[in-house]
């Protein structure tokens, strides 16, 4: 994880009428991906050394679906009001791309002067890239070697080659969910045996990772490649037979991501047994579906 504290980049001052200055201290505006942690500094220098109305600060929490604000302090010094801000950013973008935390308002306590703060924008990009083939192979491979002749009988080889071609058939065919034993959504009813299997460890932080790196691994299967929560609505176009269990789906997303990258952050609601009820509330989806 890429720590997003250090260095400063940019330090605006504002001059006002009854404060004698607002100083809005940033770090860089570039180079962040998922998970970072981004921490802006506002100082107020007032006449009379006023303090700042509490209910004018923001209030922690989510500020949209990809920006959390994990930290407001505020601390004095001499005639300086000094508020710490600590966002953190959970979007992931497919390619380099402009982000703006939003400005707001503050205001002084006995004067009741308000004070704007303005937007920040910054730039994220993807932890890896999606394409890593830069140039075309050669034409040609080599030529495969020859496999060597079969040594038992014509009537063995027989046998062997249909109990292989029956063995490949069944095979392709519990893929393809065709067999009548075999119901769909069978890849979250394996995460569901995962998440019984994790009961006897409780919600603790590492069974908790264990859940939601299991159901992650079912959503991936059944969408077929991995599936980031900028890619639910794609997803639920793709396979509407989910589309019921989109809020639960968001927020197992939403959760997921405090889990991985809220180091500190309280533990989510979204506990074992709920993934295991959303687990078999997405099995029985699947197994609606036309």
């Amino acid at each position: 994880m890429v720590w997003s504290l250090l260095p400063v980049a940019a330090l605006v001052s504002v001059p006002l009428h009854g404060a004698t200055s607002l100083s809005f201290d940033t770090p860089r505006a570039f180079g962040y991906v998922i998970g970072d942690l981004i921490r802006h500094e506002v100082r107020v220098e007032t006449d009379a050394g006023q303090g700042i109305e509490a209910a004018s600060l923001p209030k922690e929490g989510w500020i949209n679906r990809w920006l959390l604000l994990r930290r407001v302090e505020v601390r004095r010094e001499g005639r300086h009001r000094i508020l710490t801000l600590e966002y953190q950013t959970f979007y992931a973008p497919l390619e380099v791309k402009n982000l703006t935390i939003p400005g707001f308002e503050l205001q002084l306590a006995g004067s009741g002067e308000r004070l704007a703060v303005p937007d920040w924008t910054f730039t994220t990009a993807p932890i890896r890239e999606l394409s890593v083939l830069r140039a075309e192979g050669p034409s040609m491979r080599p030529d495969a070697a020859p496999a060597p002749l079969p040594t038992l009988g014509p009537a063995a080889a027989s046998v062997g080659s249909g109990l292989a071609a029956t063995g490949a058939l069944a095979w392709w065919a519990y893929l393809s969910a065709w067999l009548p034993f075999v119901s769909r959504g069978r890849h979250f009813a394996e995460a569901r045996r995962v998440l019984r299997d994790l009961r006897g460890l409780g919600d603790s932080r590492e069974a908790l990772r264990r859940g939601f790196s299991c159901l992650h691994q079912a959503f991936n299967r059944t969408s077929g490649e991995p599936l980031f929560i900028e890619g639910l609505d794609e997803f639920f176009r793709s396979h509407p037979a989910y589309d019921l269990l989109r809020d639960e789906i968001q927020d197992f997303f939403l959760a997921s991501y405090e889990v991985f990258f809220g180091e500190g952050a309280p533990a989510p609601s979204f506990d074992l047994a709920r993934m295991e009820a959303l687990a078999r509330s997405c099995q029985l989806a699947e197994r609606r579906r036309p």
